[in-house]
């Protein structure tokens, strides 16, 4: 029974450090992605001419 207490705990705690981070790094990078061609268009937008020129 100890064994598979022991067994039970380690994949637990696996999931907990490992995997559940994991998710949630990519849904971030998953946001930021869906947001980076916005601010690139941004980028490359020409400013408009002033009224002196």
């Amino acid at each position: 029974m100890l064994p598979i207490a022991a067994a039970a705990a380690f994949v637990g705690l696996f999931a907990l450090w490992v995997l559940v981070p994991r998710f949630f790094i990519r849904r971030k990078q998953d946001e930021n992605a869906a947001a980076a061609p916005m601010r690139h268009e941004d980028a490359n937008a020409q400013p408009a001419p002033s009224p002196a020129d």
